[in-house]
């Protein structure tokens, strides 16, 4: 299985968000970002945005809050966050056949919503939402952890094994919220 790098696809974003922190006004700018909506102009072709609690992932409704969800077929990744919504690509999304990983890379993103730009909080925040809702089992995590497995460290993300023993213990831990 193939990792897509962030790197670029963050760099072309952190860029994005730049000319949108110029150009736009009220909330969205306040927050360093842009809407969903200039997302998707800015994006192009065929993103689209689903509001909050309308997405269903599998058959499973998922939702962030009052977030809403930006599907993005040209996302280099499989998800992302900006302040205030998601993006998901659903054709990497297809590729994977685990619902818990899926609905897992959802709650990552949506973590950084509720936690910030961390990538370890994002992922407990995942995996503590996953069993709390019950979607996520042990073996759930397991196949999240095979997922991650092929994931290289960089800037701002552990290795897929650090990451996933980190994970196994904020899903052991039922002290964390």
């Amino acid at each position: 299985m193939r990792r897509i790098s962030l790197r670029r696809h963050r760099a072309a974003l952190g860029a994005l968000m730049l000319v949108a922190v110029g150009v736009v006004r009220g909330a969205a700018a306040a927050e360093g970002g842009p809407t969903p909506e200039e997302y998707v102009r800015q994006v192009g072709g065929d993103a689209k945005i689903v509001p909050a609690g309308m997405l269903a992932i599998d058959g499973h409704n998922v939702v962030c809050g009052t977030r809403p969800t930006v599907l993005d077929n040209k996302l280099d990744d499989y998800g992302a966050a900006f302040p205030g919504f998601l993006i998901l690509n659903p054709k990497l999304l297809a590729r994977i056949k685990s619902l818990p990983v899926k609905l897992w890379i959802h709650a990552h993103e949506c973590g950084h919503q509720f936690r910030g730009p961390d990538e370890e909080t994002a992922d407990c925040f995942a995996v503590q939402r996953g069993r709390r809702q019950g979607w996520l089992t042990p073996e759930g995590l397991e196949d999240v952890c095979i997922f991650m497995a092929p994931a290289k460290a960089d800037n701002v993300h552990f290795t897929g094994t650090q990451r996933c023993e980190a994970m196994k213990a904020c899903y052991a831990d039922r002290s964390i919220r």
